[in-house]
């Protein structure tokens, strides 16, 4: 992720855990206006991390054989699994 979209995230008031872990790992990604979902690439497949509306993480691949849904208890869970899945 940017550092310039990190600190608009900021300003609006959308640094969210999931924003947090990406900036941490220094993950570069897109990560929607609300900071609750990102995608970022891994080798094999596009990652794809949202924040459930329960609280948890749920991560998925774009590659067909890695759609599976996993869901993951904290951000930096779910972004670690991601790119497992796709083999970063």
């Amino acid at each position: 992720m940017t550092a310039p979209l990190c600190r608009l995230l900021k300003a609006n008031g959308a640094m969210t855990a999931l924003v947090e872990a990406l900036r941490q790992l220094g993950l570069e990604s897109e990560v929607s206006l609300s900071g609750r979902w990102a995608s970022f690439e891994g080798n094999r497949c596009t990652v794809y991390v949202a924040e459930a509306a329960s609280g948890g993480y749920y991560t998925w691949c774009a590659e067909p054989a890695a759609r599976t849904v996993q869901f993951h208890h904290s951000p930096t869970e779910a972004i670690q699994a991601g790119l497992q899945r796709a083999g970063a």
